[in-house]
């Protein structure tokens, strides 16, 4: 019965975060003409923390105020996995399907870091390893690298799982 419970809160919040990371993405190329990926990922792993926040605190609002740290991981462990997949199964669907041009747009961003950085970088490892990272940020990713991108990346977020699930733990009595 209570893994039941975990299970349908986090699939709720999950896809509550996926919906959100992909209007955010969305305006972002649409409206701003930028990648979703990349360094313009990062307001996606906010609204991971946030919707992981909520659902582990509404968890522990509806089982009479008690959560263990292992019932609070679990639900953000899940919650952020079923967002971090719902939202790479939308990357990958557009990038394979509609348009790719976010992928493209994602390397021009990468190659323009990488060319600020060009000085620094040669001065630093040499004009060979220069030559290497530009030739590697040259490669076209496929939409399955965009999925399995957004699913590691948003592994970092077990830090704030563990960090919330301490904090909002109340032990039975």
């Amino acid at each position: 019965m209570l893994k039941n419970k975990i299970v349908k809160n986090s699939v709720i919040f999950g896809s509550l975060i996926a919906l959100v990371c992909v209007i955010v993405a969305m305006i972002q190329y649409y409206f701003l003409g930028k990648s979703p990926f990349g360094k313009y990922k990062i307001p996606s792993f906010g609204i991971n923390i946030i919707f992981i926040f909520f659902s582990i605190w509404y968890f522990r609002l509806k089982n009479n105020g008690l959560l263990s740290f292992t019932e609070g991981f679990s639900i953000g462990f899940l919650t952020n996995l079923i967002g971090a997949f719902f939202t790479g199964l939308f990357f990958f669907i557009f990038t394979q399907f509609i348009d790719n041009q976010p992928i493209m747009l994602w390397i021009q961003e990468n190659i323009k870091n990488i060319e600020n950085l060009k000085v620094a970088h040669i001065e630093n490892f040499g004009q060979a390893e220069y030559d290497n990272l530009l030739a590697q940020a040259k490669i076209i990713p496929s939409a399955f690298d965009v999925f399995i991108d957004e699913i590691t990346k948003k592994q970092i977020c077990v830090v704030a799982i563990t960090v919330v699930s301490m904090i909002l733990r109340k032990h039975y009595k």
